[in-house]
């Protein structure tokens, strides 16, 4: 593995490699996020093999002190996606972090630009980088102001509990046969189709992506809806809670006081997830789109909470018919090096 080092004063940044897993699992550990609700992530499995197998070509870059202690983190994902109407080489910054005691420092802003730099260096100068940012989270924010050339797109984590059971339809829900997945390439990028964030799908890149998981047992499904055996819906299923749960680190004073928990938050304060994204359906079959959230919020495995990241100027929010005031979070696509239209978009997570 080629490691990349640069160093400014007692902190040098390097690239990640598997043996800082449990010094990046710690570092996560005491650094929780600085959102309105603040989370701290518990790991399943090994923190870097988590953040490194989640996506594909995904580098991790860490902050370390002169005596070896990992104070900052940062990952680095490359893929392609849609930006101004044309699919572009583009990286997406995740996975953010660093040690209360070194805020404040512009350490946060070196490992941005460490990330952006290599993003350059593997997709070229022109590619786009992009990362989603919490409302809320004012440090977040204020890096993605330096770095970003626009915040303006945004879109929403929508968290909805299990529920004991789905209404009874003919429609059919499932795991995705390799048949299938043809058919639901095909009308997802339809649906999808000039929608900016959206990252195409090609049956072969599904299956490649399906196959992905930084654990011996599948992380990711594609499950659709089908009526008389004709695919009609579909949406991309990460199963999270299977590697990471998020465990409430503080809340705002008006929750801290308040009688009850808003709805995104279990009453054990720890969520585990299955996320979703581009979520679609086909023309005339809204009923069919409904069902399969029904399923997938009745047979939630391990999860408490099934994360849906949408528009809400799209067309997924008014056909599920989600409500607003559930603790749903908002996020700004933070992009440089290219645009997003003032339209729905595409998340990508």
């Amino acid at each position: 593995m080629q490691t990349h080092t640069d160093s400014e004063g007692e902190i040098r940044l390097r690239t990640a490699t598997p043996a800082d897993g449990e010094a990046i699992g710690t570092l996560f550990t005491n650094s929780p996020d600085e959102g309105a609700v603040s989370f701290a992530p518990r790991f399943e499995y090994d923190p870097y093999e988590v953040y490194a197998g989640l996506r594909p070509e995904t580098t991790g870059f860490v902050a370390e002190t002169d005596d070896g202690r990992l104070v900052g983190v940062g990952f680095v994902s490359n893929t392609k996606a849609r930006f101004d109407g044309e699919v572009r080489p583009s990286a997406l910054l995740n996975a953010l972090a660093v040690h209360p005691d070194f805020r404040n420092r512009g350490l946060a802003k070196r490992i941005v630009e460490r990330r952006i730099a290599h993003a350059r260096e593997q997709l070229g100068e022109d590619c786009v980088v992009f990362a989603n940012i919490q409302h809320g989270n004012d440090p977040s924010e204020a890096v993605a102001a330096w770095w970003a050339d626009s915040l303006a797109a945004e879109f929403v984590m929508y968290p909805a509990p299990p529920i004991p059971a789905a209404p009874s339809t003919d429609v059919d829900v499932h795991d995705a046969s390799a048949e299938e997945r043809v058919a639901a390439v095909d009308r997802s990028n339809n649906f999808y189709a000039e929608t900016d964030v959206y990252r195409p799908y090609t049956v072969d890149g599904l299956t490649s992506r399906l196959a992905d998981s930084p654990i011996d047992e599948p992380l990711h499904r594609y499950v659709v809806a089908t009526v008389d055996d004709e695919v009609v819906a579909g949406v991309f299923a990460s199963e999270m809670h299977n590697v990471m749960s998020l465990v409430v680190d503080s809340l705002p004073p008006e929750l801290e006081d308040a009688d009850a928990l808003p709805p995104a938050i279990p009453e054990s304060k720890e969520l585990r997830m299955t996320m979703l994204s581009d979520y679609w359906y086909a023309p005339g079959h809204e009923a069919a789109a409904r069902a399969l959230w029904n399923h997938l919020r009745a047979n939630p495995g391990g999860a408490n909470r099934i994360m849906l990241n949408y528009d809400p100027r799209g067309r997924v929010g008014e056909v599920l018919d989600l409500e607003d005031g559930v603790g749903e979070m908002t996020l700004s696509v933070g992009v440089t090096g290219g645009s997003i239209r003032d339209e729905p978009i595409a998340p990508l997570f």
